[in-house]
């Protein structure tokens, strides 16, 4: 293991981009160098972390951070990884303006696509990568909230939904930040072995095991409408999704009639009330099981069931599997 090569980490970062996407990055980089020469008493270091921009000036961040960087696009620059940061937009039209004044960049990213480099894009920055054409006919995700802009503008791109980190290749993408510190791990792992990144795991306290969107796709899904009393409903049921609630209470609570509740309720979201929750329900249990170790009679508790048995039949009813097999499916999944 001492006999390692030195891995060249580039940060692509450009106006506007958002500074985390770059930073936690290398700062994941730099705890596995010190855990290197801490444990080892190695004195060099295995990732050499740079930032290259469109002309090599310093950027500006979407965040007020400045950054300096070390080159331009036209230096030759050795890369093992890219990284590609989001691009902060206020709306569709603004993330599509910033595309396009990016092209240069994408240009570049074909040119390493096509030298064999690793490329990972986390939120905005996969449209990015999308751009370069190198996700064609490939799986990829992006934030939840950008799906359906995503799959608009490529629809020759298999967009993963429910999935917070997606491997095509060479090419990683993912949907959060601790997704995205989860593809550096996982990289790192391939290069310099198991042991030196569940140290940096262990030190950062990184938790990348939840690899799902559902209950973000959830909240996306039946938050399109502007009901005022049914948003105000829907934030109790997910606050006290542990009690009892029904209909009736619900209604009492917001000082509406039940027969009122329930019409706007079905209006607002296309399924009644008790749909909408035991629907809720499972996308939480399913969060529970993906993040947590806790047991099924905690996780009923928690989520508010009647009982384990209860929640076993709804998970066997909805996926075919009990909630066991999706938790060693799940942690397979991570582990692969």
């Amino acid at each position: 293991m001492q006999n390692l090569p030195i891995f060249n980490v580039v940060g692509l970062v450009f106006d506007g981009c958002q500074a985390s996407g770059v930073t936690s990055p290398f700062d994941v980089f730099n705890v596995i160098n010190t855990l290197w020469k801490q444990q080892l008493g190695e004195e060099a270091s295995l990732y050499n972390c740079k930032l290259v921009s469109k002309t090599g000036a310093a950027i500006r961040c979407s965040n007020g951070m400045r950054l300096l960087t070390d080159n331009a696009l036209t230096d030759d620059i050795k890369a093992d990884l890219i990284i590609i940061p989001g691009v902060h937009h206020s709306n569709s039209k603004t993330l599509l303006d910033s595309l396009q004044r990016l092209q240069e960049e994408c240009n570049w990213l074909k040119q390493k696509i096509n030298d064999g480099c690793v490329i990972a894009s986390n939120c905005s920055g996969v449209f990015i990568l999308a751009e370069t054409g190198a996700l064609k006919d490939k799986e990829a995700t992006t934030a939840w909230w950008l799906g359906g802009l995503f799959k608009k503008l490529y629809p020759d791109i298999n967009h993963c939904a429910d999935q917070l980190l997606v491997k095509s290749g060479l090419l990683y993408s993912t949907g959060s930040m601790t997704a995205n510190l989860g593809v550096m791990l996982k990289i790192a792992e391939q290069q310099v072995g198991r042991q030196l990144t569940q140290s940096a795991a262990k030190t950062m306290l990184i938790d990348a095991a939840q690899s799902y969107a559902s209950p973000y796709l959830f909240v996306q899904e039946h938050a399109d409408h502007q009901d005022s009393l049914i948003l105000a409903v829907e934030s109790q049921l997910q606050r006290d999704i542990s009690q009892r609630l029904t209909l009736n209470s619900l209604a009492q609570t917001h000082s509406v009639s039940v027969r009122t509740l329930s019409r706007r309720f079905k209006k607002a979201n296309g399924v009644n009330l008790n749909n909408y929750l035991q629907s809720l329900r499972f996308v939480n249990t399913k969060l529970l099981l993906e993040t947590t170790n806790l047991s099924i009679e905690q996780i009923a508790e928690r989520i508010g069931y009647s009982s384990q048995s209860s929640l076993r039949r709804l998970f066997h009813k909805q996926l075919g599997i009990s909630p066991k097999q999706y938790r060693q499916r799940v942690k397979q999944h991570a582990e692969d």
